[in-house]
């Protein structure tokens, strides 16, 4: 397997994970009255400390605002505005894959 397709195939696994365990998280806090945010910090700090390893801050801010945001926003219609440094560009941001298209296009931008 190629490396870029293993990468996307990996981003695309830990996203939909990262949104699992944010479900549950808020699920168990809402349902049950216990916070688990105690138990996770530590581990999903770990994690974001690897993707900005791997990613630039505007990536990693992308990849954030997915994670943390988008799922809080009433009536979203999948798609957020960019910059390409010349204009604003509307672009498809509802799913992993998506998410992966943006972040990897921005990527290829800067160099």
């Amino acid at each position: 397997m190629a490396r870029e397709v293993l990468e996307k195939k990996l981003f695309i696994e830990n996203i939909i994970l990262l949104r699992e365990i944010e479900d549950r998280r808020d699920f168990m806090e809402e349902e049950i009255g216990v916070d688990m945010s105690i138990y996770e910090e530590k581990f999903l700090q770990i994690i974001e400390n690897l993707f900005k390893i791997h990613f630039s801050k505007e990536q990693f801010a992308l990849i954030q605002y997915y994670l943390y945001q988008v799922p809080n926003i009433d009536n979203w219609d999948g798609m957020i505005d960019l910059s390409d440094g010349k204009d604003m560009i509307t672009v498809k941001f509802e799913t992993p894959e998506q998410v992966w298209n943006v972040i990897t296009s921005l990527k290829e931008v800067k160099k």
